[in-house]
């Protein structure tokens, strides 16, 4: 089932004009079948059934992000906010995940996802893409994990040896101009200016 992202938060309604096409923009790049994969991903991780019902109602408390996340790097969230039904204690939870994803794991900040996003539900494309990272970077370091999307890529350096490096200084290359192909010689436009 398709998540509605419409936010009717404390401070705000739903979207209207501009701001109505973006967050319809958001919510048509929304793959159910990712999301799929994340239920699944993330309840063979922590060893529990994932919860029926939304996706992001699930997640929203933050309990099961931090049980998720205490599994990849086990003692990273020593205190969560359990059973609280205040909204600043669930988002602490939500919090407490993107920063050991971040710091301990090595997610980029731009790959994670707002706490507000996954509360709110206003951007839950994010919150799949964001769980997705941390999958492949917990697999980096952890290849006993189930994959959940591509892997990280592998550094590859090059080493030439001089002798190499330097067949390419002899190279001129086209843009640069040489003697064949093509050059302005015999360009001409129009008259020539009568002086």
């Amino acid at each position: 089932a398709v998540v509605s992202t419409q936010s009717t938060g404390a401070n705000r309604g739903p979207a209207y004009g501009m701001s109505k096409e973006v967050q319809d923009k958001i919510e048509a790049q929304y793959d159910v079948e990712l999301e799929q994969q994340c239920r699944d991903w993330i309840g063979t991780v922590t060893g529990e059934p994932f919860p029926e019902g939304s996706f992001q109602e699930a997640l929203k408390d933050g309990i099961l992000l931090c049980s998720l996340m205490n599994k990849l790097v086990p003692g990273s969230i020593p205190r969560v906010n359990k059973n609280s039904k205040f909204a600043f204690k669930q988002m602490e939870n939500i919090n407490f995940f993107l920063n050991v994803a971040s710091q301990n794991l090595g997610v980029y900040d731009t790959e994670l996802f707002q706490t507000v996003d996954l509360y709110e539900g206003t951007n839950m494309t994010q919150v799949l893409n964001g769980i997705t990272a941390v999958a492949r970077f917990a697999r980096r370091d952890n290849k006993d994990l189930p994959p959940l999307g591509p892997d990280l890529s592998a550094k590859n350096p090059r080493n030439f040896d001089e002798a190499t490096l330097n067949k390419g200084n002899s190279i001129v290359g086209m843009q640069a101009g040489g003697f064949k192909g093509a050059n302005q010689e015999g360009m001409t436009f129009g008259r020539p200016r009568a002086l």
